[in-house]
């Protein structure tokens, strides 16, 4: 499941975006200082981001964050040309016009995750907050101020590190953590899996980085 924060001041569009990505947990915001504390307080996956909004131009907003690798799909009018080009300069990567079909959206966001999650599966290193996790050498870091400290993990608990770091806030079931790091040949039980990931709790325990406990569900990384 992924994040998406629409920015729109719009109830209607709001509705068709909600229907449109109800596979995910999407988050609204009717105007840019809403926007913003929201960006600042979790991970988004996408932002759904309308250009005329009660206390600015959404363009702003796309400039604040160029650069931090957050996806931007552009709510326009279809007379817009100009708001597109320069959204295009800052690093827009869609643009819907008014109004859009749901299953349009869907479709182009669900492109956007498979192609990320992709790159992701291929990177050499992973940094999630002060951890840098270096996936062909199977080292894992804690970085602080003026030290890079080194964390001893078994091949297990990197593997799992590794499955969680891959998708963050996505929630594992420990049937799927089982398959992704023992393999579906194995005959274990789902007290390992409580096991292994305790165990990579206390390791990560003076990181920013913790495993949660997502009640009858499973485990996910935040």
């Amino acid at each position: 499941m992924k994040t998406v924060l629409c920015v729109e001041d719009n109830r209607e569009i709001q509705i068709l975006v909600r229907a449109a990505l109800d596979q995910h947990s999407v988050l609204t915001a009717e105007n840019l200082k809403e926007a913003r504390r929201l960006l600042k307080g979790q991970r988004v996956d996408l932002l759904v981001l309308d250009i005329e909004l009660p206390d600015g131009d959404g363009l702003d907003l796309l400039a604040e964050i160029e650069g931090q690798g957050i996806p931007v799909f552009v709510l326009t009018g279809k007379t817009e040309i100009s708001k597109k080009v320069i959204a295009f300069s800052l690093g827009a990567d869609d643009f819907l016009s008014k109004p859009f079909d749901p299953l349009e959206l869907r479709a182009r966001a669900n492109a956007k995750f498979k192609k990320l999650d992709q790159a992701t599966e291929h990177q050499s290193v992973l940094k999630i907050r002060n951890l840098t996790i270096e996936v062909e050498k199977q080292r894992v870091y804690l970085s602080n101020v003026g030290s890079r400290d080194p964390i001893a993990l078994t091949s297990l608990e990197f593997r799992l590190l590794l499955a969680f770091a891959r998708s963050p806030e996505r929630v594992f079931s420990r049937q799927i953590l089982l398959d992704k790091v023992w393999g579906t040949e194995v005959n274990i039980t789902d007290r390992t899996v409580d096991t292994h990931v305790n165990h990579l709790r206390k390791k990560l325990k003076a990181s920013d980085v913790k495993i949660e406990t997502v009640l009858n569900e499973g485990y996910r990384l935040i």
